[in-house]
């Protein structure tokens, strides 16, 4: 998508170095892609308005991925500069209506973030890794969806944005998972062993989704329509995965599989008939003995699709609320 990125060196790289924090707030403006729709629409540009702000969006989150990665070195400056709330996620204390939609916004900010990182590895394949977020900060990245996945019981009910708060914790979920796969097959930047720092990444995947599977638990224990709800995103998020070849699904589906089988009931047939459909790829793939990782055109399928997702929720969501509260 924007081919000249690998070595940074044309004036227009320069003149968007300045510009990063705004960059990146434009890419978190849940309104950002209904202003560019009716924008092309009343100018009417020949541009497919369905897919060219999410095109901007990833193209702008590729050059904040870039520059991130470039200033981050050891400690993490570039990081911290741009995203300070990062590594520090809401106490048991703060989680009130605040801290919530805070906690969407930053995660869905970080989503295009990962998304343009992982379409520029994807585009580039073999070139200097593009890790804008680093691997150490998952454990605080994990308390943000915490809070997500604890208020959604009681703050869905406040508005649009609140409602598509689950798609968009399940989407960074999926998007993490493949980030810290990709981190492991990327050549390592630092003074480490490549495979020690191949199985951190893996780890580091892993260690989320051990501290977010308990609140997966916990809002499936509401009530039904909980159950059907956090089921559709549990499978959605295992047939992406699985799509993708994942290492980290393979280690994970022992677990997930019995978490879903266990509300059966409470499942529609559409559903049950996904669920039986992944179980049987995954016998299958055991029966081959099929390798992990995903293929660069899988890779790339995939994330053409999760970006296409990201923005029509952005855009049913913006134009939802402007309903209620004129923008």
């Amino acid at each position: 998508m924007i081919s000249t990125l690998p070595g940074c060196t044309t004036a227009a790289m320069e003149c968007m170095r300045q510009y990063i924090s705004e960059l990146l707030d434009f890419i978190a403006d849940m309104h950002t892609l209904t202003k560019l729709k009716s924008h092309m629409k009343a100018c009417c540009q020949p541009l497919h308005e369905d897919t060219f702000g999410g095109n901007l969006k990833v193209g702008l989150a590729q050059v904040a991925a870039m520059e991130i990665s470039k200033g981050n070195h050891r400690d993490n400056k570039a990081v911290v500069r741009y995203l300070p709330w990062l590594y520090h996620p809401p106490s048991t204390m703060q989680q009130g209506p605040k801290e919530f939609i805070e906690c969407v916004s930053h995660i869905r900010q970080l989503s295009w973030l990962l998304l343009g990182s992982l379409t520029h590895c994807a585009l580039h394949q073999g070139s200097t890794s593009c890790m804008p977020i680093p691997l150490d900060a998952g454990s605080h990245i994990a308390d943000h969806l915490i809070v997500i996945l604890i208020g959604f019981p009681e703050q869905s009910k406040t508005s649009v944005l609140h409602m598509c708060s689950l798609f968009h914790a399940f989407m960074f979920a999926q998007l993490w998972t493949i980030y810290c796969e990709q981190a492991a097959a990327a050549p390592s930047l630092q003074n480490q062993n490549q495979t020690e720092f191949s199985s951190s990444a893996i780890l580091t995947g892993l260690e989320f989704w051990s501290r977010v599977t308990p609140s997966i638990l916990q809002l499936m224990a509401h009530n039904k329509v909980m159950v059907e709800m956090v089921c559709l995103h549990v499978i959605s998020l295992m047939e992406a995965l699985q799509e993708c070849n994942s290492t980290i699904f393979v280690k994970l589906i022992p677990m997930w599989l019995p978490m879903i089988q266990s509300n059966l009931k409470h499942l529609s047939a559409g559903l049950q008939l996904r669920l039986q459909a992944i179980q049987n790829r995954v016998n299958h793939q055991c029966l081959q003995g099929q390798t992990s990782g995903a293929p660069p055109f899988a890779l790339r399928k995939w994330l053409q699709c999760t970006q296409f997702k990201m923005a029509q929720v952005e855009i049913q969501s913006s134009e939802a609320a402007s309903q209620f509260y004129p923008m």
